[in-house]
């Protein structure tokens, strides 16, 4: 399996069209075709059904998409590394993180970035809703996680960061022309990230609804959080979600009401406590003196 092969089933999977996909990679059309064989030996399944009129891919094909993703972006990364390196930096960090760990994660940034200003630092957002942490090939040094998504492993060290209070956010002006009580907002249109992408978040707005005996009218859930402010500032409905930034471009304008402190999201760190990467051990000092 190689690169080339990768690549010319991502171009048929997304086209489903072996001309077209020749055009895109500037191949001839026998190649991908080739390329197409030759993985579907290796791998010993068919990943598209092929006529003369159509092109379809199996539900092998479909499940392997993501991880042909992935084995692009991991060499695109490696590349991309190695010539940092040949290029005068002096090491490199790699941090997966929620997307309500960013005031904390900039500060530590910031200062990391100032003493150490030839580390390379790659930062990967992540759902939520994913399983991220494998015990046996992690690649990432930290990850900013909430606690719940923590794994209970005697490998790994972590340390809490904070806690990101829930909020209602609402649309400009909305408090001038509606009440803002509990009562008045529950009969309001909800917008919400998706139990997919946040789980831990939806259980906790789902709690909070049924503690105030109320189930709320979803119109509509997103798979990114930008989606959720950008409806609710067209005056789309209502949401709930953690307060990221304070001064965050994205809720200018928008009213944010605090819900009380019973709903929140508790956020931590976790490295390995092998901690190779010297690059990691200058940050983990950081984020210590920074808690």
């Amino acid at each position: 399996m190689h690169l080339n092969q990768i690549k010319s089933f991502l171009s048929v999977s997304k086209m489903l069209n072996f001309t077209n996909a020749a055009r895109q990679n500037g191949v001839p059309q026998s190649t991908i075709s080739r390329h197409i064989n030759d993985l579907e030996q290796q791998l010993g399944v068919k990943l598209f059904y092929r006529t003369k009129r159509d092109v379809q891919l199996t539900a092998e094909g479909r499940t392997f998409i993501p991880y042909a993703q992935e084995i692009l972006e991991a060499a695109r990364k490696g590349s991309y590394a190695v010539k940092q390196l040949h290029d005068g930096a002096e090491g490199r960090l790699s941090i997966a993180t929620v997307t309500t760990s960013d005031t904390f994660l900039k500060e530590c940034l910031k200062t990391f970035g100032l003493a150490y200003p030839n580390i390379v630092v790659d930062i990967t957002y992540v759902s939520g809703g994913d399983v991220l942490i494998d015990e046996n090939d992690d690649p990432y040094d930290f990850h900013f996680l909430y606690t719940d998504m923590l794994p209970d492993s005697d490998e790994f060290d972590m340390l809490e960061i904070h806690t990101d209070q829930l909020n209602f956010i609402l649309p400009a002006d909305f408090s001038k022309k509606n009440n803002t009580d509990i009562q008045s907002l529950r009969k309001q249109k909800f917008i919400l990230l998706s139990e997919e992408e946040n789980p831990i978040l939806y259980m906790q707005i789902m709690n909070f609804c049924r503690t105030h005996r109320f189930s709320p009218s979803i119109i509509n859930q997103f798979n990114d959080i930008r989606s959720v402010i950008l409806s609710v500032s067209a005056g789309l409905g209502i949401s709930i979600l953690p307060k990221m930034l304070p001064d965050d471009p994205e809720y200018c304008g928008l009213e944010v009401i605090p819900i009380d402190d019973n709903y929140s999201l508790d956020c931590a760190v976790a490295w390995k406590k092998s901690l190779l990467n010297p690059a990691a051990s200058l940050f983990l000092d950081i984020i210590e003196n920074a808690i």
